[in-house]
């Protein structure tokens, strides 16, 4: 297997590999960029369902409990 010369009319800029831990560096950005945008989407899907009405009576702590079939006033 013969290796071929490089073509000279081309000029390539010598590229070096990244440095240490770069690449981990890059990807990790990407990550918390991806959470940021998922965690402010849901907040203004949140904020959209608060606004129009539901849950709008405070919550299930102030409605009545549903009826029960158990009745104390029979003798």
């Amino acid at each position: 297997m013969a290796s071929t010369p490089p073509n000279p009319s081309k000029k390539q800029n010598p590229s070096f590999p990244p440095k240490r831990g770069q690449i981990k560096a890059q990807i990790f950005e990407s990550w918390v960029n991806a959470l940021s945008l998922a965690v402010s989407k849901a907040g203004e899907a949140l904020g959209r369902i608060r606004r129009g009405g539901v849950g709008s009576s405070g919550g299930s702590t102030s409605e009545s409990p549903p009826p029960s079939a158990y009745n104390s006033d029979l003798s």
